[in-house]
Protein backbone atom coordinates (compact mmCIF):
# COMPACT_ATOMS: atom_id res chain seq x y z
CA UNK A 1 0.00 0.00 0.00
CA UNK A 2 2.77 2.51 0.83
CA UNK A 3 3.52 5.14 -2.13
CA UNK A 4 6.71 4.90 -3.04
CA UNK A 5 8.51 5.29 -6.10
CA UNK A 6 10.63 1.86 -5.22
CA UNK A 7 7.69 -0.06 -4.77
CA UNK A 8 5.89 1.72 -7.97
CA UNK A 9 9.02 0.74 -9.83
CA UNK A 10 9.12 -2.52 -8.71
CA UNK A 11 5.24 -3.28 -9.58
CA UNK A 12 6.41 -1.97 -13.11
CA UNK A 13 9.27 -3.89 -13.84
CA UNK A 14 6.77 -7.42 -12.83
CA UNK A 15 3.94 -6.12 -15.41
CA UNK A 16 6.59 -5.85 -17.74
CA UNK A 17 7.67 -9.73 -17.19
CA UNK A 18 4.11 -10.53 -16.98
CA UNK A 19 3.48 -9.17 -20.57
CA UNK A 20 6.29 -10.57 -22.09
CA UNK A 21 5.11 -14.32 -21.44
CA UNK A 22 3.04 -14.87 -24.56
CA UNK A 23 5.29 -17.88 -25.13
CA UNK A 24 7.41 -17.90 -22.27
CA UNK A 25 11.30 -19.62 -21.60
CA UNK A 26 12.00 -18.17 -18.39
CA UNK A 27 10.81 -16.48 -15.31
CA UNK A 28 13.25 -13.24 -15.48
CA UNK A 29 16.05 -11.81 -17.41
CA UNK A 30 19.25 -13.73 -18.71
CA UNK A 31 20.84 -12.66 -15.46
CA UNK A 32 20.48 -12.59 -11.87
CA UNK A 33 18.55 -15.50 -9.63
CA UNK A 34 16.74 -16.83 -12.28
CA UNK A 35 14.78 -20.18 -13.29
CA UNK A 36 13.02 -21.38 -16.14
CA UNK A 37 9.39 -22.17 -16.49
CA UNK A 38 10.21 -25.96 -16.81
CA UNK A 39 11.67 -25.59 -13.00
CA UNK A 40 9.25 -27.97 -11.31
CA UNK A 41 8.27 -25.13 -9.20
CA UNK A 42 7.58 -22.63 -11.14
CA UNK A 43 4.39 -22.53 -10.91
CA UNK A 44 5.07 -21.26 -6.91
CA UNK A 45 8.13 -19.57 -7.67
CA UNK A 46 7.30 -17.59 -9.99
CA UNK A 47 3.45 -17.88 -9.94
CA UNK A 48 2.18 -15.05 -12.21
CA UNK A 49 4.82 -15.74 -15.30
CA UNK A 50 3.67 -19.76 -15.10
CA UNK A 51 -0.12 -18.66 -15.33
CA UNK A 52 0.30 -16.60 -17.48
CA UNK A 53 2.06 -19.47 -19.63
CA UNK A 54 -0.77 -21.91 -18.95
CA UNK A 55 -3.65 -19.31 -20.35
CA UNK A 56 -4.38 -17.44 -17.04
CA UNK A 57 -5.52 -14.04 -17.41
CA UNK A 58 -2.61 -11.43 -16.29
CA UNK A 59 -4.56 -8.16 -17.24
CA UNK A 60 -5.88 -6.65 -13.36
CA UNK A 61 -4.95 -3.63 -12.04
CA UNK A 62 -4.59 -2.88 -8.05
CA UNK A 63 -6.29 -5.97 -7.22
CA UNK A 64 -5.95 -5.49 -3.15
CA UNK A 65 -8.12 -7.10 -0.24
CA UNK A 66 -10.13 -9.62 -0.45
CA UNK A 67 -12.79 -10.80 2.29
CA UNK A 68 -15.70 -13.48 2.43
CA UNK A 69 -19.06 -13.33 4.14
CA UNK A 70 -19.80 -17.08 4.50
CA UNK A 71 -23.46 -16.68 6.12
CA UNK A 72 -24.22 -15.03 2.27
CA UNK A 73 -21.58 -17.09 0.46
CA UNK A 74 -20.24 -13.59 -1.00
CA UNK A 75 -17.03 -12.62 -1.69
CA UNK A 76 -15.85 -9.09 -2.13
CA UNK A 77 -12.60 -7.86 -3.41
CA UNK A 78 -11.52 -4.09 -4.36
CA UNK A 79 -9.83 -3.03 -7.05
CA UNK A 80 -8.61 0.45 -6.27
CA UNK A 81 -7.52 1.71 -10.10
CA UNK A 82 -9.45 0.54 -13.11
CA UNK A 83 -6.37 1.32 -15.67
CA UNK A 84 -3.96 -0.42 -17.36
CA UNK A 85 -4.59 -3.56 -18.94
CA UNK A 86 -8.06 -3.66 -17.54
CA UNK A 87 -8.81 -0.24 -19.89
CA UNK A 88 -6.51 -0.44 -22.90
CA UNK A 89 -9.21 -2.43 -25.54
CA UNK A 90 -7.05 -5.61 -25.46
CA UNK A 91 -6.91 -8.87 -24.38
CA UNK A 92 -9.68 -10.82 -22.17
CA UNK A 93 -10.52 -7.69 -20.13
CA UNK A 94 -11.79 -3.76 -21.58
CA UNK A 95 -13.61 -2.02 -19.05
CA UNK A 96 -14.23 1.57 -19.12
CA UNK A 97 -11.28 3.21 -17.04
CA UNK A 98 -12.40 4.57 -13.39
CA UNK A 99 -9.56 6.01 -11.25
CA UNK A 100 -11.52 5.78 -8.30
CA UNK A 101 -12.03 2.37 -8.23
CA UNK A 102 -14.47 -0.57 -7.49
CA UNK A 103 -15.25 -3.24 -5.16
CA UNK A 104 -16.29 -6.38 -6.91
CA UNK A 105 -18.35 -9.04 -5.23
CA UNK A 106 -19.45 -12.94 -6.65
CA UNK A 107 -21.36 -15.89 -4.98
CA UNK A 108 -19.56 -18.76 -3.63
CA UNK A 109 -20.76 -22.24 -4.25
CA UNK A 110 -21.02 -24.68 -1.84
CA UNK A 111 -17.71 -26.44 -2.42
CA UNK A 112 -15.91 -22.94 -1.72
CA UNK A 113 -14.85 -22.01 -5.99
CA UNK A 114 -16.16 -18.63 -7.34
CA UNK A 115 -17.49 -18.11 -11.16
CA UNK A 116 -17.67 -14.90 -11.28
CA UNK A 117 -17.29 -11.27 -10.51
CA UNK A 118 -19.10 -7.93 -10.86
CA UNK A 119 -19.01 -4.63 -9.62
CA UNK A 120 -21.18 -3.83 -6.59
CA UNK A 121 -19.66 -0.61 -5.10
CA UNK A 122 -18.36 1.80 -7.95
CA UNK A 123 -16.19 4.80 -6.96
CA UNK A 124 -15.97 8.66 -9.11
CA UNK A 125 -17.11 10.16 -10.71
CA UNK A 126 -13.52 11.24 -11.26
CA UNK A 127 -12.57 14.79 -12.12
CA UNK A 128 -9.23 14.90 -13.23
CA UNK A 129 -9.19 19.27 -12.41
CA UNK A 130 -10.81 18.71 -8.91
CA UNK A 131 -8.04 18.42 -6.72
CA UNK A 132 -7.77 17.74 -3.83
CA UNK A 133 -11.26 16.09 -4.05
CA UNK A 134 -10.46 14.49 -7.98
CA UNK A 135 -12.96 11.44 -6.97
CA UNK A 136 -16.79 12.39 -5.36
CA UNK A 137 -17.03 13.06 -1.77
CA UNK A 138 -19.75 11.19 -1.32
CA UNK A 139 -18.29 7.75 -2.71
CA UNK A 140 -15.28 6.14 -2.15
CA UNK A 141 -12.52 6.46 -4.11
CA UNK A 142 -9.88 4.06 -4.28
CA UNK A 143 -10.80 1.31 -2.66
CA UNK A 144 -8.33 -0.97 -0.51
CA UNK A 145 -8.97 -2.42 2.54
CA UNK A 146 -12.35 -4.75 3.30
CA UNK A 147 -13.86 -5.67 6.89
CA UNK A 148 -16.84 -7.63 7.00
CA UNK A 149 -19.41 -7.51 10.67
CA UNK A 150 -21.56 -9.87 11.76
CA UNK A 151 -24.30 -7.95 9.87
CA UNK A 152 -22.69 -8.93 6.76
CA UNK A 153 -21.91 -5.33 5.71
CA UNK A 154 -18.66 -4.16 4.33
CA UNK A 155 -16.75 -1.75 5.18
CA UNK A 156 -14.42 -0.66 2.79
CA UNK A 157 -10.92 1.87 3.47
CA UNK A 158 -9.63 4.12 1.08
CA UNK A 159 -6.17 4.62 -0.27
CA UNK A 160 -6.30 7.53 -2.37
CA UNK A 161 -4.77 10.64 -3.80
CA UNK A 162 -8.07 11.71 -4.79
CA UNK A 163 -9.46 12.53 -1.67
CA UNK A 164 -8.32 15.26 1.28
CA UNK A 165 -8.09 12.99 3.76
CA UNK A 166 -8.42 9.09 3.08
CA UNK A 167 -12.06 7.99 4.62
CA UNK A 168 -13.44 4.27 5.88
CA UNK A 169 -17.15 3.56 4.41
CA UNK A 170 -19.67 1.28 5.57
CA UNK A 171 -21.59 -0.35 2.86
CA UNK A 172 -25.08 -2.31 3.73
CA UNK A 173 -25.70 -4.95 1.05
CA UNK A 174 -29.46 -4.88 2.22
CA UNK A 175 -30.32 -1.58 0.97
CA UNK A 176 -27.44 -0.45 -1.24
CA UNK A 177 -26.31 2.32 1.28
CA UNK A 178 -22.81 4.14 1.85
CA UNK A 179 -21.97 6.12 4.83
CA UNK A 180 -18.64 7.40 5.91
CA UNK A 181 -17.44 6.19 9.23
CA UNK A 182 -13.97 8.10 9.59
CA UNK A 183 -11.12 9.41 8.33
CA UNK A 184 -7.32 9.79 8.75
CA UNK A 185 -5.44 12.95 8.61
CA UNK A 186 -3.49 14.40 5.90
CA UNK A 187 -1.17 12.51 3.95
CA UNK A 188 -2.33 9.11 5.52
CA UNK A 189 -3.88 6.12 4.16
CA UNK A 190 -6.06 3.82 6.08
CA UNK A 191 -4.85 0.42 6.67
CA UNK A 192 -5.59 -2.71 8.41
CA UNK A 193 -9.04 -1.78 9.27
CA UNK A 194 -10.84 -4.67 10.92
CA UNK A 195 -13.71 -5.77 13.38
CA UNK A 196 -12.70 -8.23 16.35
CA UNK A 197 -15.33 -10.72 17.14
CA UNK A 198 -16.54 -8.46 20.16
CA UNK A 199 -16.91 -5.99 17.12
CA UNK A 200 -14.52 -3.52 18.52
CA UNK A 201 -13.10 -1.34 15.79
CA UNK A 202 -9.16 -1.37 15.38
CA UNK A 203 -7.25 0.52 12.25
CA UNK A 204 -4.29 1.86 11.30
CA UNK A 205 -2.88 4.61 9.26
CA UNK A 206 0.82 5.02 7.50
CA UNK A 207 2.74 7.56 6.67
CA UNK A 208 0.80 10.88 7.87
CA UNK A 209 2.05 14.47 7.52
CA UNK A 210 4.37 15.47 10.16
CA UNK A 211 2.54 18.39 10.37
CA UNK A 212 -0.52 16.76 11.79
CA UNK A 213 -1.69 17.41 15.25
CA UNK A 214 -0.07 14.91 17.75
CA UNK A 215 -0.13 11.64 17.99
CA UNK A 216 -1.68 11.85 14.93
CA UNK A 217 2.06 13.07 12.86
CA UNK A 218 3.35 9.42 12.96
CA UNK A 219 2.07 6.16 11.77
CA UNK A 220 -0.46 4.77 14.70
CA UNK A 221 -3.07 2.17 15.40
CA UNK A 222 -6.55 3.04 17.19
CA UNK A 223 -8.81 1.34 18.88
CA UNK A 224 -13.05 3.13 18.98
CA UNK A 225 -14.53 2.07 22.53
CA UNK A 226 -18.21 2.61 22.91
CA UNK A 227 -19.22 1.19 19.53
CA UNK A 228 -19.52 -1.97 18.07
CA UNK A 229 -19.81 -2.67 14.41
CA UNK A 230 -21.36 -5.93 14.42
CA UNK A 231 -24.89 -4.27 16.43
CA UNK A 232 -24.54 -0.55 16.29
CA UNK A 233 -25.55 1.89 13.53
CA UNK A 234 -24.41 5.88 13.62
CA UNK A 235 -24.61 9.08 11.59
CA UNK A 236 -22.18 9.68 8.92
CA UNK A 237 -19.12 12.00 9.90
CA UNK A 238 -18.80 15.08 7.70
CA UNK A 239 -15.74 15.57 5.49
CA UNK A 240 -13.45 17.33 7.63
CA UNK A 241 -12.71 21.23 7.31
CA UNK A 242 -9.80 23.21 9.07
CA UNK A 243 -7.80 21.39 11.95
CA UNK A 244 -10.27 18.10 11.84
CA UNK A 245 -8.29 17.60 8.91
CA UNK A 246 -5.17 16.66 10.69
CA UNK A 247 -6.47 14.04 13.19
CA UNK A 248 -7.94 10.58 12.65
CA UNK A 249 -12.12 11.55 13.24
CA UNK A 250 -14.88 9.04 13.53
CA UNK A 251 -18.63 9.02 13.75
CA UNK A 252 -19.30 7.01 17.04
CA UNK A 253 -17.32 5.78 20.13
CA UNK A 254 -14.03 7.05 21.84
CA UNK A 255 -10.73 6.92 20.05
CA UNK A 256 -7.92 5.48 21.47
CA UNK A 257 -4.61 4.89 20.54
CA UNK A 258 -3.07 1.20 20.98
CA UNK A 259 0.72 2.10 19.19
CA UNK A 260 2.29 4.67 17.62
CA UNK A 261 5.93 4.44 15.39
CA UNK A 262 8.95 4.80 17.06
CA UNK A 263 7.15 4.74 20.85
CA UNK A 264 8.16 2.26 23.21
CA UNK A 265 6.48 -1.49 23.44
CA UNK A 266 5.18 -1.49 26.79
CA UNK A 267 7.30 -3.86 28.91
CA UNK A 268 8.81 -5.20 25.52
CA UNK A 269 12.23 -7.60 25.84
CA UNK A 270 15.12 -5.18 24.96
CA UNK A 271 12.85 -2.17 24.80
CA UNK A 272 11.72 -2.38 21.72
CA UNK A 273 10.03 0.31 19.74
CA UNK A 274 6.80 0.01 17.80
CA UNK A 275 7.92 -0.23 13.87
CA UNK A 276 11.44 -1.03 15.06
CA UNK A 277 12.88 -3.36 12.47
CA UNK A 278 15.67 -5.66 14.33
CA UNK A 279 18.18 -7.14 12.72
CA UNK A 280 18.79 -10.86 14.24
CA UNK A 281 21.83 -9.74 16.03
CA UNK A 282 19.26 -7.35 18.03
CA UNK A 283 20.48 -3.94 16.53
CA UNK A 284 18.01 -1.82 14.87
CA UNK A 285 17.76 -1.41 11.28
CA UNK A 286 14.74 0.79 11.12
CA UNK A 287 11.83 2.53 12.64
CA UNK A 288 8.79 1.96 10.32
CA UNK A 289 5.96 4.80 10.09
CA UNK A 290 3.88 2.74 7.73
CA UNK A 291 1.87 0.53 10.33
CA UNK A 292 -0.42 -1.55 7.89
CA UNK A 293 -2.51 -5.03 8.49
CA UNK A 294 -4.19 -6.42 11.65
CA UNK A 295 -4.67 -9.21 13.17
CA UNK A 296 -6.49 -9.78 16.11
CA UNK A 297 -6.32 -13.13 17.99
CA UNK A 298 -8.97 -13.09 20.62
CA UNK A 299 -8.09 -15.25 23.79
CA UNK A 300 -10.38 -17.37 26.04
CA UNK A 301 -14.00 -15.23 25.95
CA UNK A 302 -12.74 -12.12 24.29
CA UNK A 303 -11.52 -9.86 27.20
CA UNK A 304 -7.80 -10.48 25.99
CA UNK A 305 -6.36 -10.96 22.68
CA UNK A 306 -3.24 -11.03 20.61
CA UNK A 307 -3.09 -7.83 18.34
CA UNK A 308 -0.44 -8.46 15.14
CA UNK A 309 0.95 -5.17 13.49
CA UNK A 310 2.50 -5.34 9.96
CA UNK A 311 4.67 -2.36 9.53
CA UNK A 312 5.01 -2.15 5.20
CA UNK A 313 8.96 -1.78 5.31
CA UNK A 314 11.85 -3.26 3.40
CA UNK A 315 13.08 -5.39 5.72
CA UNK A 316 9.67 -5.82 6.79
CA UNK A 317 8.48 -6.00 10.32
CA UNK A 318 5.25 -7.18 12.49
CA UNK A 319 5.07 -5.94 16.10
CA UNK A 320 2.85 -8.32 18.76
CA UNK A 321 0.91 -6.79 21.40
CA UNK A 322 -1.13 -8.45 24.33
CA UNK A 323 -4.26 -6.04 24.96
CA UNK A 324 -6.58 -6.61 27.89
CA UNK A 325 -10.56 -5.10 27.95
CA UNK A 326 -10.69 -2.09 31.30
CA UNK A 327 -13.77 -0.35 31.63
CA UNK A 328 -12.67 2.11 29.36
CA UNK A 329 -10.92 0.31 26.40
CA UNK A 330 -7.75 -1.57 26.07
CA UNK A 331 -4.71 -1.69 28.00
CA UNK A 332 -1.83 -2.80 26.30
CA UNK A 333 0.46 -4.97 28.92
CA UNK A 334 3.27 -6.01 26.89
CA UNK A 335 4.60 -6.56 23.48
CA UNK A 336 7.58 -7.19 20.65
CA UNK A 337 8.38 -6.99 16.98
CA UNK A 338 8.15 -10.52 15.51
CA UNK A 339 11.68 -12.13 15.00
CA UNK A 340 11.54 -13.45 11.33
CA UNK A 341 15.28 -14.58 11.21
CA UNK A 342 14.24 -17.76 11.36
CA UNK A 343 12.81 -17.34 7.42
CA UNK A 344 15.46 -14.93 6.31
CA UNK A 345 13.62 -11.70 7.51
CA UNK A 346 10.02 -10.39 5.82
CA UNK A 347 9.20 -8.06 3.03
CA UNK A 348 7.07 -5.30 2.56
CA UNK A 349 4.22 -6.41 5.34
CA UNK A 350 0.97 -5.49 3.81
CA UNK A 351 -2.35 -6.83 4.40
CA UNK A 352 -3.62 -9.53 6.80
CA UNK A 353 -6.17 -12.15 8.10
CA UNK A 354 -7.21 -14.08 10.75
CA UNK A 355 -7.29 -17.88 9.55
CA UNK A 356 -10.00 -19.99 11.11
CA UNK A 357 -7.61 -21.71 13.59
CA UNK A 358 -6.69 -18.51 15.12
CA UNK A 359 -3.70 -17.28 13.81
CA UNK A 360 -2.45 -14.60 11.62
CA UNK A 361 -1.72 -14.28 7.78
CA UNK A 362 0.48 -11.55 7.00
CA UNK A 363 0.95 -10.53 3.49
CA UNK A 364 4.61 -10.42 1.94
CA UNK A 365 3.26 -7.53 -0.98
CA UNK A 366 5.12 -6.52 -3.93
CA UNK A 367 7.76 -9.68 -4.84
CA UNK A 368 11.20 -8.66 -5.87
CA UNK A 369 12.59 -9.27 -8.91
CA UNK A 370 14.58 -12.34 -9.15
CA UNK A 371 17.01 -11.09 -11.73
CA UNK A 372 18.76 -8.59 -9.53
CA UNK A 373 20.22 -9.23 -6.42
CA UNK A 374 20.47 -5.84 -5.39
CA UNK A 375 16.80 -5.72 -5.30
CA UNK A 376 17.04 -7.16 -1.94
CA UNK A 377 20.07 -5.52 -0.82
CA UNK A 378 18.50 -4.14 2.05
CA UNK A 379 17.59 -7.82 3.25
CA UNK A 380 21.16 -8.55 2.74
CA UNK A 381 21.76 -6.04 5.13
CA UNK A 382 19.46 -7.32 7.83
CA UNK A 383 21.12 -10.74 7.28
CA UNK A 384 24.62 -10.30 7.66
CA UNK A 385 24.73 -12.11 3.99
CA UNK A 386 23.78 -12.03 0.65
CA UNK A 387 19.92 -12.61 0.84
CA UNK A 388 18.05 -14.78 -1.93
CA UNK A 389 15.19 -12.99 -4.01
CA UNK A 390 13.22 -16.31 -3.57
CA UNK A 391 13.09 -16.28 0.00
CA UNK A 392 10.06 -13.09 -0.27
CA UNK A 393 7.09 -12.65 -2.00
CA UNK A 394 5.02 -15.64 -0.04
CA UNK A 395 2.58 -15.46 3.04
CA UNK A 396 3.61 -15.83 6.55
CA UNK A 397 1.36 -18.06 9.30
CA UNK A 398 2.37 -16.53 12.54
CA UNK A 399 1.11 -17.15 16.38
CA UNK A 400 2.57 -16.79 19.83
CA UNK A 401 4.94 -19.37 20.91
CA UNK A 402 6.15 -18.82 24.31
CA UNK A 403 8.21 -15.88 24.55
CA UNK A 404 8.27 -15.37 21.21
CA UNK A 405 6.35 -16.49 18.10
CA UNK A 406 5.80 -19.74 15.82
CA UNK A 407 6.33 -17.98 11.87
CA UNK A 408 6.24 -20.27 8.69
CA UNK A 409 6.43 -18.92 5.81
CA UNK A 410 3.59 -20.83 3.30
CA UNK A 411 5.34 -21.25 -0.17
CA UNK A 412 2.65 -23.77 -1.25
CA UNK A 413 0.16 -20.54 -1.54
CA UNK A 414 2.56 -19.24 -4.57
CA UNK A 415 4.30 -15.98 -4.55
CA UNK A 416 3.58 -13.00 -6.38
CA UNK A 417 2.32 -9.56 -4.71
CA UNK A 418 0.20 -10.49 -1.78
CA UNK A 419 -1.79 -8.09 -0.55
CA UNK A 420 -4.07 -9.95 1.54
CA UNK A 421 -5.20 -13.29 1.89
CA UNK A 422 -8.68 -14.86 3.10
CA UNK A 423 -9.15 -18.48 4.31
CA UNK A 424 -12.55 -19.71 4.05
CA UNK A 425 -13.81 -21.64 7.30
CA UNK A 426 -14.04 -25.17 5.69
CA UNK A 427 -9.90 -24.26 6.09
CA UNK A 428 -9.58 -25.74 2.35
CA UNK A 429 -10.19 -22.71 -0.05
CA UNK A 430 -7.86 -19.79 0.05
CA UNK A 431 -8.15 -15.98 -2.07
CA UNK A 432 -5.92 -13.54 -2.65
CA UNK A 433 -5.39 -10.11 -3.72
CA UNK A 434 -2.62 -9.86 -6.09
CA UNK A 435 -1.71 -5.86 -6.33
CA UNK A 436 0.33 -4.17 -8.90
CA UNK A 437 -0.43 -4.03 -12.81
CA UNK A 438 -0.77 -6.82 -14.93
CA UNK A 439 -2.01 -9.13 -12.53
CA UNK A 440 -3.57 -12.44 -11.70
CA UNK A 441 -6.58 -13.96 -9.57
CA UNK A 442 -5.46 -16.76 -7.79
CA UNK A 443 -6.92 -19.41 -5.33
CA UNK A 444 -5.57 -22.10 -3.25
CA UNK A 445 -6.85 -25.24 -2.08
CA UNK A 446 -5.25 -26.77 0.92
CA UNK A 447 -4.30 -30.50 0.89
CA UNK A 448 -5.98 -31.06 3.85
CA UNK A 449 -7.95 -28.88 5.99
CA UNK A 450 -6.53 -26.41 8.69
CA UNK A 451 -2.80 -27.00 6.85
CA UNK A 452 -1.80 -24.49 4.51
CA UNK A 453 1.78 -26.82 4.05
CA UNK A 454 0.56 -28.13 1.03
CA UNK A 455 -2.18 -26.96 -1.52
CA UNK A 456 -2.79 -26.97 -5.03
CA UNK A 457 -2.47 -23.36 -6.65
CA UNK A 458 -5.00 -21.77 -9.07
CA UNK A 459 -5.24 -18.81 -11.54
CA UNK A 460 -7.91 -17.43 -13.64
CA UNK A 461 -8.75 -17.25 -17.13
CA UNK A 462 -11.50 -14.72 -17.43
CA UNK A 463 -13.94 -13.99 -20.19
CA UNK A 464 -15.59 -10.51 -19.92
CA UNK A 465 -19.74 -10.36 -20.65
CA UNK A 466 -22.04 -7.69 -20.17
CA UNK A 467 -20.38 -4.83 -21.82
CA UNK A 468 -17.41 -2.29 -20.42
CA UNK A 469 -19.74 -0.04 -18.33
CA UNK A 470 -20.69 -1.03 -15.20
CA UNK A 471 -22.86 -3.75 -16.02
CA UNK A 472 -19.80 -5.84 -16.87
CA UNK A 473 -19.18 -9.06 -15.27
CA UNK A 474 -15.66 -11.27 -15.02
CA UNK A 475 -16.30 -15.29 -15.17
CA UNK A 476 -13.66 -17.34 -14.35
CA UNK A 477 -12.09 -20.48 -15.47
CA UNK A 478 -9.84 -21.82 -12.95
CA UNK A 479 -6.54 -23.37 -14.43
CA UNK A 480 -4.73 -25.40 -12.07
CA UNK A 481 -0.72 -24.30 -11.91
CA UNK A 482 0.61 -27.15 -9.54
CA UNK A 483 0.65 -28.85 -6.06
CA UNK A 484 3.13 -28.78 -3.72
CA UNK A 485 4.56 -28.36 -0.26
CA UNK A 486 6.24 -26.07 1.70
CA UNK A 487 9.12 -28.25 2.62
CA UNK A 488 9.71 -29.10 -1.33
CA UNK A 489 9.69 -25.76 -2.10
CA UNK A 490 11.66 -24.15 0.83
CA UNK A 491 14.32 -26.79 -0.16
CA UNK A 492 14.15 -25.40 -3.93
CA UNK A 493 15.01 -22.11 -3.09
CA UNK A 494 17.54 -22.81 -0.67
CA UNK A 495 19.17 -24.63 -4.03
CA UNK A 496 19.14 -21.13 -5.16
CA UNK A 497 20.69 -19.52 -2.80
CA UNK A 498 23.59 -17.05 -3.51
CA UNK A 499 26.82 -19.50 -3.10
Amino acid sequence: MVRRAFLFAVVVVISVIALSFAVPTTAQDTAGNMISLDHPYAAFLESRAYGASMGATAEFNKMEWVVVDEANRKLYMAMSDITGAMTDGEGSISVDENRCGIVYTGDLAEDGSLAELRPLVVGGPYNPDGAPNRCALDNISNPDGLALDAQGRLWISEDTSNHRNNAVWMYDPADGSLKRFGYVPRGAEITGFMIAPDGTVVFSNQHPSATNIFPYNAGSVVAVNGFNANTDTFEEIAVPEGDAQLVVGVAAGELQLIARSGDPIPNSIGNQVFGGIYRPDGTLQDVSNDPDGLMWLPIGNGDQAWLYINYENTPGGVGRVYVQKTGAGWEVMDGQMVDFSGVNGTWVNCGSSVTPWNTGLTSEEYEPIAADFSNVAGLSDYLGWDANPYDYGWLVEMAPNGLGDRVAKRFALGRFSHENAWVLQDGVNVYHGDDGGNVMLFRSTATEAGDLSAATLWAGQITQVGGTGAEHAFQITWIELGTATDDEIEAAIRELDVQ
